[in-house]
């Protein structure tokens, strides 16, 4: 069926990778504009949703979905088969964001876990997306990537999150002021007109 996960996108998924840099890029550096997006706190994560089910991945190829059950749920029910996101699995416990939450998760048993589910429940927050309905759409630029993730988006409700993007360089600057406190850990860099590729083609 059209609408099946591509072949070439069966986990495990190579997934986009930022460089370091220690200042905001030059205008020009990135080609199509820089895009600027908060750099969550949590686990990445590969989303596949087939008509089987959901599965999630981390970006070393190993499989989340026993550890992220809600996540998992809502993408069932919420994001159409033949789409692959790549995003970030978050737990939010108050105003901040908790790392050491998901890494219980990790390690809690099949039996303790729904009780730290319900407890702490996970938020997914996609900045990106690899595939919909069931076409790889990898080489497309950023910004056509963008909109269809919008559009995947319009009717979300939590946890599934669009990850904010802009292209404005004030308001980037008031992120990355403001955003650390709430364990934000800061911002990615991608160009407008870059491909989707499994590289260190984004910046941070």
């Amino acid at each position: 069926m059209s609408e099946s996960i591509p072949p070439a996108l069966q986990p495990p998924v190579a997934v986009a990778l930022a460089k370091l840099v220690k200042s905001f890029p030059a205008p020009g550096t990135l080609p199509g504009g820089i895009y600027a997006e908060p750099k969550w706190d949590g686990y990445r994560t590969i989303a596949l949703i087939n008509f089987d089910g959901v599965t999630l991945w981390s970006r070393q190829g190993k499989e989340l979905t026993r550890v992220l059950p809600d996540l998992a749920e809502a993408l069932a029910a919420q994001v159409p088969p033949g789409v692959v996101l790549d995003g970030e699995a978050v737990i939010w416990n108050g105003n901040t964001l908790d790392f050491e939450a998901l890494q219980r998760r990790m390690v809690t048993s099949k039996a303790a876990l729904p009780a730290l589910v319900r407890k702490l429940p996970a938020a997914f927050a996609a900045f990106d997306v690899l595939a919909v309905a069931g076409q790889d759409v990898r080489g497309v630029p950023f910004t056509g990537r963008r909109q269809l993730l919008e559009e995947l988006a319009r009717n979300w409700a939590a946890p599934l999150n669009l990850s904010p993007a802009t292209t404005d360089r004030e308001l980037a600057k008031t992120w990355l002021r403001d955003l650390p406190a709430t364990g934000v850990e800061g911002l990615v860099f991608k160009g407008g007109s870059q491909p989707y590729d499994g590289s260190r083609s984004w910046s941070s």
